[in-house]
């Protein structure tokens, strides 16, 4: 019995035996094939792709990077105004840094140093500290931003990463300089967060080859006192990538990429025996595979080979049902259990479809939420949110304070320089706002050149403070655009609710909001009618 079934297992003019002989051949010439490709002809197309990958993902990814350093000298720079509009008035300058300071979690620190180099105000509370031998500071009296690796802070004692610009006063000359300390795991954070591929080798150094992160290569640098630094080969590693041999003698691909700000650079690079390394695994697991696929199938082909006949009947019947009924309808196929799997697979992938329409109708929506031209909320998200925000800001007793902005003499801008530059004044304008609120506020763009602001205070005097610091904000930044330099300002209408009518309370959230807004867009007219760039509040 034995011997008789070994004879039918190979007999070649049964379905049994023709099915296993074609798997057997259809595992076996494919892996032998790759193998033999990989070995002879594959390695450097390997390599070479690897390189192209790694410029690719490095350029894609340095914008994040860049986009950080940008907003951490833009946080500089406007720490720099609040100097220069209260110099005279230092302690509230003070105030404001320290207010700054409690928005943003990721800053260690905010300093403003004097010409003689002496910290005047730092949100650490120590003052008086000399750093004139600092590079940064070096860098601010010749009038230049820097980001400077501090190896060991003289208040905090730890590592830090120094973000500064000088301040001059209103004749230009050299007044100090204001810098933002942040702690390199921040810098770690941004750069691991947005880069896709393995983080290994990545790094970020300026123009010299000064190591700025991450925190681990920079502490390599600390036993000397000497900051780390990069080889001379990786900083002139080109943005298309290149293949080189480190000082060990090892291959090496790499690239760089320029992320601004005086030449700092982004880095990237791995070992071509890592890169060969899994594809090398991957050709002997697919020859081992094939190998003990062949033991393992054999006995299932037969199996599979007595139940091929009676699922294609059945699968027959559930065609015409089909074609009788709707695409509802749900297969039960209860006579063969030991049925194909590419059966079921067919009915999982409706399901799936189903499921992918359904996530494209919810991004479809939460797009129709948005502004296309700022990327701000548009006036459907306030309408949809509003209401709650203001009803979670009377649940937690707070206000609700409600702005509402307008750039002033926006057609004039449109008239003169086009409509493509009044779109660049309404995106810059909406960064500025951006940077301006919390992350817990709610800013929207209401249509045209109108902006609303809601935000939670517990006073109404830091809804006035907030709407003042927005339209100094507007009006001291120039907008270089085309070649055109482009001045606006903003008018802003305040209202908050703490000062609704008591006894003529709404009846719900939505008419209290609707209210708020009203009363918010009264005060935006006067403040039109007051000359513009001004701030008036609801009284």
């Amino acid at each position: 019995m034995k011997k008789r079934y070994i004879s039918n297992l190979l007999k070649f003019d049964t379905i049994r035996g023709r099915i296993r002989f074609y798997v057997v051949l259809v595992v076996c010439i494919p892996s032998i094939i790759a193998s033999l490709f990989f070995f002879f002809f594959q390695r450097e197309h390997i390599v070479e792709s690897a390189k192209t990958q790694i410029a690719e993902d490095l350029y894609s990814n340095k914008n994040t990077v860049k986009a950080y350093i940008d907003v951490c000298f833009e946080d500089v720079n406007f720490l720099i105004k609040i100097i220069q509009s209260h110099y005279l008035e230092l302690e509230i300058a003070s105030r404001e840094f320290k207010n700054y300071i409690e928005t943003h979690s990721d800053i260690a620190s905010a300093t403003f140093l004097g010409a003689d180099g002496i910290s005047i105000i730092d949100t650490t509370g120590v003052i008086g500290v000399y750093a004139g031998d600092r590079n940064y500071f070096t860098e601010a009296k010749a009038g230049r931003s820097a980001i400077t690796i501090v190896q060991k802070g003289r208040v905090t004692g730890k590592p830090l990463c120094i973000f500064s610009a000088p301040v001059v006063d209103a004749t230009g000359k050299f007044d100090g300089l204001v810098f933002l300390s942040i702690r390199l795991g921040e810098l770690d954070a941004w750069m691991h967060g947005s880069f896709v591929p393995d983080i290994q080798g990545l790094m970020l150094c300026d123009a010299q080859g000064n190591v700025l992160a991450p925190a681990s290569a920079v502490a390599a640098g600390r036993n000397d006192g000497s900051p780390a630094r990069v080889s001379a080969h990786l900083l002139k590693l080109s943005e298309s990538g290149e293949i080189f041999v480190n000082e060990a003698g090892a291959r090496m691909v790499g690239a760089a990429v320029d992320v601004g700000k005086g030449g700092l650079k982004l880095i990237y690079y791995q070992s071509v025996d890592k890169i060969l390394a899994s594809y090398r695994w991957q050709t002997w697991s697919v020859i081992l595979g094939a190998l003990c696929a062949i033991l393992f199938v054999m006995p299932f082909i037969l199996r599979f080979c007595r139940s091929i006949e009676a699922p294609l009947e059945e699968l027959t019947a559930y065609a015409l049902e089909l074609r009788k009924n709707d695409y509802a309808v749900t297969g039960r196929f209860s006579s063969h259990k030991n049925m194909p799997a590419e059966i079921r697979i067919l009915f999982d992938a409706f399901t799936v479809m189903s499921f992918r329409v359904t996530r494209k109708i919810k991004d479809a929506e939460a797009q129709s939420l948005n502004d296309p031209l700022t990327g701000l909320h548009n006036r459907r998200f306030l309408q949809i949110t509003g209401a709650e925000f203001f009803q979670n800001a009377l649940t937690f007793g707070l206000q609700c304070s409600c702005l509402i902005l307008d750039i002033d003499h926006f057609k004039k801008i449109n008239d003169t320089y086009g409509h493509n530059i009044g779109d660049m004044v309404l995106q810059g304008v909406a960064k500025i706002l951006n940077g301006s609120v919390r992350q817990a506020d709610l800013l929207v763009r209401q249509g045209g050149e109108e902006f609303i602001v809601l935000a939670t205070c517990t006073a109404a005097k830091q809804a006035e403070d907030l709407a003042q610091r927005i339209r100094q904000t507007v009006a001291g930044h120039s907008f270089a655009l085309e070649g055109h330099t482009v001045n606006v300002t903003v008018s802003i209408g305040v209202a908050v609710s703490d000062s609704l009518n008591v006894a003529g309370q709404p009846a719900s959230a939505d008419d209290a909001l609707l209210q708020l807004m009203i009363r918010a867009d009264k005060a935006l007219y006067a403040a039109k009618s007051s000359g513009r760039n001004a701030v008036i509040v609801a009284g």
